[in-house]
C-alpha cells in the first residue's frame, strides 16, 4: 500500500509539472495565432477590396486559427481532469482505515479502501475510431483520424488539431493507423507526413480484401524534425487499396502526429487517403 501511494504521490507531481509545462507552450501558441489575427486584421484593413482566392485563404487561416484554440482549451481541461483524479485516488490510499466489526469474531479489521487505478484514468477506449459517421459522412474533430483524409494541411512542427493524434501521449506497441484509397494499385512507395513527435513508425503492411496483411516494410524509421515527409520504398508484387501503419510509441515518447499519407503505385498514379481508422485519437478525449 506505501508503495502504490509513493507510487501516485510520485505521478501527481510529475502531471502537474507536465500540466504546468503545457500551459506554458500552449500559452505562447496562443499568443502567436493571436498576433497572426492581429496580422490579418492589419493587412484586411490596407486592401479592401480582396480577389475570391484571397478572401477564401484569409477565411481558412480564421477556422484554423478558431479550432486550434477551441482544441487548446479542450486539452487544458482534459489535463486538470486527469490531475484531479490522481488527486482523488492519492486521498482515498491515505485517508486512515475504517474499522469494521466482524460480527462472528467481535474482532475489529481494517478495511481495505479501493481506488481508481491509473490505468482506468488514462486508458483508451477499445473501439477503433473512423474518420467517417455511421451514415458516411466525414468527420471535422481535432485530432481525429478524419484529419489524415487528404492531403497535408499541417505545414508547422508542432501539437495542431489538423492532424491525427493518438489518444494518449503514451504508448507501447497497440498503436495503429489504416488509411484507405479510391483506386486499388500495385504499391511502389508510401509517403508519410508526420508533424510532431517523428519516428514511431515501425510497421507497413498492405490490408489485403480479405482481411489478411501483407508487411511491405518493417523496420525503424530515420531521424528527422517534423515536419518530417518520409517515402518508404517497398517490394514489387503487393496490390492493395488500404494500408496499415504500426507504431511503436516507446521509440519518440509524446503525442505522435500524422497529417496526411500518400500511396505511390508503380504506375505513378498518386492518392491521398478517402477514409481512415485509428486504433484510438485524441478526438475520443
Amino acid at each position: 500500500m506505501n508503495r502504490l501511494v509513493l507510487i501516485l504521490a510520485g505521478a501527481l507531481v510529475l502531471g502537474m509539472f507536465w500540466l504546468g509545462i503545457r500551459q506554458d507552450r500552449l500559452a505562447r501558441r496562443i499568443e502567436a495565432v493571436q498576433a497572426e489575427n492581429r496580422q490579418l486584421s492589419q493587412a484586411l484593413a490596407q486592401k479592401p477590396d480582396l480577389s475570391k482566392e484571397e478572401f477564401n485563404a484569409v477565411s481558412r487561416r480564421l477556422e484554423n486559427a478558431e479550432a486550434f484554440m477551441n482544441a487548446v482549451e479542450g486539452r487544458l481541461t482534459n489535463a486538470s481532469q486527469l490531475l484531479t483524479q490522481l488527486q482523488i485516488a492519492s486521498k482515498v490510499l491515505t485517508a486512515p482505515p475504517v474499522m469494521v466489526e466482524d460480527r462472528w469474531t467481535r474482532r475489529r479489521s481494517p478495511l481495505v479502501a479501493v481506488s481508481p487505478s491509473l490505468d482506468s484514468v488514462s486508458a483508451a477506449p477499445n473501439a477503433a475510431v473512423s474518420s467517417h459517421s455511421p451514415t458516411g459522412e466525414l468527420l471535422a474533430r481535432s485530432w481525429g483520424p478524419e484529419q489524415v483524409v487528404g492531403p497535408p494541411n499541417t505545414f508547422e512542427a508542432g501539437d495542431y488539431p489538423t492532424a491525427w493524434a493518438p489518444y494518449s501521449s503514451q504508448g507501447g506497441k497497440d498503436e495503429w493507423l489504416q488509411v484507405n484509397y479510391e483506386h486499388a494499385v500495385e504499391v511502389a512507395e508510401v509517403r508519410v507526413h508526420e508533424t510532431y513527435n517523428p519516428g514511431a513508425v515501425a510497421k507497413l503492411v498492405a490490408v489485403l480484401p480479405g482481411g489478411g496483411e501483407a508487411v511491405l516494410w518493417e523496420g525503424v524509421m530515420p531521424g528527422g524534425q517534423a515536419p518530417l515527409d518520409t517515402a518508404i520504398a517497398v517490394p514489387a508484387g503487393t496490390r492493395a487499396q488500404s494500408v496499415k501503419i504500426y507504431f511503436d510509441r516507446t521509440r519518440a515518447p509524446g503525442w505522435n502526429e500524422i497529417d496526411a499519407v500518400e500511396l505511390v503505385a508503380r504506375d505513378g498514379l498518386r492518392q491521398w487517403a478517402t477514409s481512415a481508422t485509428a486504433s484510438s485519437s485524441f478526438a475520443d478525449r
